[in-house]
Parts: C-alpha cells; sequence; structure tokens
C-alpha cells in the first residue's frame, strides 16, 4: 500500500523571546492508505504540535510533510487550506462548533466551502442520522449534551469523504460511557469510509483500536510499534 503522508526528519521550535525552545525534533513517520496510527505522550511532549504539522496547519523549522503526494512546505497558506478543504477531515477535544449554526448547519459547513453541490443538506442530514441525532439537526450546539456535540462533530468530518481524519483528543472532554460510545461511533465509520486516522490521545486504550502507536517524550519518537486489534 502507499503512503498516504510522509514525515521526513520534522523539527519545530519556537522563539520564546528569552530563548529558542523545541517542541519537536527529527521526527520520521509513514502512515499508509487506510490504515491507523495514535500518537501518545505525556503533556507537552509535542503530540498536538506534530498533529498540527501533519494537517498543514503550521509549518516545520526544518523537515518535510506530504499529504497525498503533496509536499506541504511548498504551499502557501490558501493552497494548504485548500488541500485540506479536498482530503483532511478533522475531529477536536473541545468540538470546534459554531455556536450560532445549527447541528445540521455545522455540519454542512466543509463541503459548502468546497461549492457546486446542491444535495449537501440531505448528505448532512443523512450523516446526522448515522450518528444517532435524528432528531437534534435544528438544536444549537448548546441545546446539546457534550456526547451529542461530538456527534456532530464526527458527522462534519466524514461529510466530504476525507482521504485522511485526524483527531486531537476526541474523547478527552467526556465522561467514561460517552467516551467510549464515541469511540465505537468513530471507529464503525471510519471503517465504513475507508479513511486513514491519525489520531492525538492519552488514552490507550483509545489508542489500541488504531493498530500502530507512535509515542513521543520530550519531543523525540521514542517507540514506533504495532498493535494487535
Amino acid at each position: 500500500m502507499s503512503s498516504i503522508l510522509k514525515v521526513e526528519q520534522l523539527s519545530k521550535t519556537f522563539d520564546t523571546g528569552q530563548k529558542q525552545l523545541t517542541v519537536l525534533q527529527n521526527i520520521s513517520f509513514e502512515v499508509e492508505q487506510n490504515s491507523g496510527l495514535s500518537i501518545v505522550g505525556p503533556s507537552g511532549s509535542g503530540k498536538t504540535t506534530l498533529l498540527g504539522l501533519c494537517a498543514g496547519l503550521d509549518q516545520p523549522s526544518t523537515g518535510k510533510v506530504s499529504l497525498v503526494d503533496i509536499e506541504l512546505n511548498r504551499l502557501s497558506e490558501d493552497d494548504r487550506a485548500y488541500v485540506r478543504n479536498q482530503y483532511v477531515g478533522f475531529i477536536f477535544q473541545n468540538f470546534q462548533l459554531l455556536p450560532t449554526l445549527t447541528a445540521l448547519e455545522n455540519v454542512m459547513i466543509p463541503l459548502e466551502l468546497r461549492g457546486g453541490r446542491k444535495n449537501i443538506s440531505s448528505i448532512a442530514e443523512s450523516l446526522l442520522d448515522r450518528v444517532g441525532l435524528k432528531e437534534r439537526i435544528h438544536h444549537y450546539p448548546s441545546q446539546l449534551s457534550g456526547g451529542e456535540q461530538q456527534r456532530v462533530a464526527i458527522a462534519r468530518a466524514f461529510i466530504t469523504d476525507p482521504k485522511i481524519l485526524f483527531a486531537d483528543e476526541p474523547t478527552g472532554n467526556l465522561d467514561e460511557e460517552t467516551a467510549e460510545i464515541i469511540t465505537n461511533l468513530l471507529f464503525e465509520i471510519n471503517k465504513e469510509k475507508g479513511t486513514t486516522l491519525v489520531l492525538v490521545t492519552h488514552n490507550l486504550q483509545l489508542a489500541a483500536h488504531t493498530g500502530r502507536i507512535l509515542k513521543l517524550k520530550g519531543g523525540i519518537l521514542v517507540e514506533d510499534k504495532a498493535i494487535s486489534i
């Protein structure tokens, strides 16, 4: 299988004003299409920074990232945004729903940004039904529980049929019972869609679902291992 994501000698350094702070150092790995990968490690190990670099949300200090055979480092911010809209889905710990839009409207956004589709509403309704929110499509985020908001976020992430999905602590703000439901739902739809999944999490049980775990410590990749699922 070919690689959908390739990270080569990636480093990220921030200027704090007093000194240079290296958050990631010489990270290299590849992710094959239709596979899963979890990035784990203690707080401050660089997990979320690495995820952002892989998705083209930020630029590395050194090294490069290739996503769907496109070298992100060579692109402008507008071009990276275009790549994300065409190929990438996102799920965040704090849901990132727009409070002034209904569940349906939030899910429709990625396809509306693409333009050219006339049946966006029906596609969004179908996905919200799939995640168990058929009766809640016209509710606003403030009217939904945390678990329901994350269901909306999952529907939104999959509406464009992304080739790769980046999830940053998708169950981090949920109680244990709700987290288990969301985990099962996420992996069920991911399998149905055949999407590559890259997941950042503190939860090793959740990480084991992806079949492969990268462990960061102090910005260094210290372990890359396969997990039987």
